[in-house]
């Protein structure tokens, strides 16, 4: 049980970056075929899809993971649990589905800008449609802590999705029509095979008193989980409006290798909050602030590395139109940072199922979310892409700096709070080097030498927590 957060830890990031990361792997292939509008129009449907997934999921997902802690070991209880969040998810996904189709004009048109409906949305929501039964069913093997099932499920769903998006796009040239269908075929795929593999083990149908109890849960982080998707997302909608769709397609590429440090910290958290739930319940407190300052020095060197070496990587890989992309690296990376900071702060206050942690938990996400929109507005004008990324980072350190003072209420969970915080900002000022004008290789070898000085000064702070967690994977 000592390696279990560290095994699926590892599994999580991996399979998410294989996942959520597929554009990040094939940027060389995509770059080469798709024109920076095509770029922006994917990016545009896809930060719609995120807005509509957190309506058909309705944060079920999470009342699962969390009330099969209480039920675990009633077989038949966790089947009707399962059964009805499936059924209930399934209904409500095709209700507004058709509801979105009919009246797309005045609900989903205003926020495509230069998008159109057709077909780009189209495919776009075939992949929400569909994409809800295999999230469900994957939330259960998390609850369950069965990473190698989890693992396996989520490869064969990139490797599915990779081929159908190199046939539509190197054989068929569908451009964003293929990068948008290759993933709504995957998603009608998974969905058959989730049917046939997850319909066995759950019990269809809705039972109405646990129904109740999960809405009860779910329905109060609604709030919270459009709030985070703001932050995440609607950075993208405000460039495709004020700026142009092939300025959101510029932002993405940078946003992606940026969020190479969420898929990380989302990997992570996967097996984090499970671990965690387990941890509470057996009142074994004291290794939990350890592993989250030992992970979020791992996120922080992570997001150095991105800084320093994106613009290279970008310049090496891309077409001479995606080059200006690297300036938002810095920012986004050390944004999802602290939004890995942001997992541990708030995990206390999920833990309480009484329903008052997931009544004061939107409080500060919908704030933050505000405070994103309106840096939006402000800087995107004055600075372009780059007030976009500042926009996305300022809003989720103050987030962070806010749960520090309450998520202890919930739980006195001993975190070192001042690290969490300026270890992040400490690498982020470090970061800025890549914005001097350096000479190419007298500028590479300056970040070389500077990323090498910070994780070794890093490491040696750290080290009696490094040899403690030594002990514990027995390295």
């Amino acid at each position: 049980m000592k390696n279990k957060l560290l095994h699926n830890s590892g599994i999580y990031s991996i399979i998410s970056l294989l996942q959520k990361g597929i554009n990040f792997f094939l940027i060389p292939i995509l770059t080469a075929y798709l024109t920076t509008f095509d770029y922006g129009v994917v990016a545009v449907v896809f930060s719609i899809n995120a807005f509509l997934n957190v309506f058909y999921l309705l944060s079920l997902n999470g009342s699962l993971d969390r009330f099969y802690y209480e039920h675990k070991d009633d077989e038949e209880l966790v089947k009707k649990l399962f059964g009805t969040i499936v059924t209930f998810v399934f209904l409500m996904s095709v209700i507004l589905s058709i509801i979105i189709v009919i009246g797309h004009r005045w609900i989903i048109d205003p926020f495509l800008s230069n998008v159109d409906f057709y077909p780009y949305m189209i495919l776009g929501m075939i992949s929400v449609l569909f994409n809800p039964l295999f999230t469900i069913f994957q939330s259960t093997l998390q609850a369950r802590q069965e990473g190698k099932k989890f693992g396996k499920n989520n490869i064969l769903f990139f490797f599915a999705n990779i081929t159908f998006l190199l046939i539509s796009v190197l054989v068929f040239n569908l451009g964003a029509k293929g990068v948008l269908g290759s993933l709504a075929l995957t998603n009608f795929i998974f969905f058959i095979y989730t049917l046939f593999h997850f319909g066995k083990e759950i019990q269809f149908g809705i039972n109405f008193p646990i129904l109740r109890a999960s809405l009860k849960y779910s329905l109060p982080l609604v709030p919270h989980s459009l709030s985070g998707v703001v932050t995440n997302v609607i950075d993208k909608l405000f460039i495709n409006n004020l700026m142009s769709t092939s300025f959101a397609g510029i932002y993405n590429i940078g946003n992606t290798f940026g969020s190479i440090v969420l898929l990380i910290a989302s990997g992570v958290n996967q097996a984090f909050a499970p671990w965690f739930n387990e941890q509470i319940k057996e009142e074994k407190y004291n290794e939990i602030p350890q592993k989250a300052k030992l992970l979020i020095m791992f996120y922080s060197v992570i997001a150095l590395g991105l800084s320093f070496f994106g613009k290279e990587v970008i310049y090496f890989i891309t077409p001479e139109a995606y080059h200006q992309a690297w300036k938002v690296i810095p920012f986004i990376a050390y944004a999802f940072v602290f939004h890995g900071v942001y997992y541990f702060f708030s995990a206390p206050i999920f833990y309480d199922i009484s329903g008052k942690g997931n009544r004061v938990l939107p409080f500060f996400t919908i704030s933050s979310a505000a405070l994103n929109i309106i840096l939006n507005l402000v800087l995107i004008p004055k600075h372009g892409i780059i007030g976009a990324a500042l926009a996305t980072l300022i809003s989720k350190f103050i987030l962070v700096i806010s749960l520090s003072f309450v998520y202890n209420k919930f739980l006195n969970i001993k975190y070192e709070k001042l690290s969490m915080i300026f270890i992040p900002l400490i690498y982020l000022i470090i970061s800025l080097i890549s914005y001097y004008p350096f000479k190419f290789y007298d500028g590479l070898f300056i970040k070389i030498a500077a990323f090498i000085i910070s994780f070794s000064v890093s490491a040696w702070f750290l080290k009696k927590d490094l040899k403690r967690l030594k002990k514990q994977v027995n390295i």
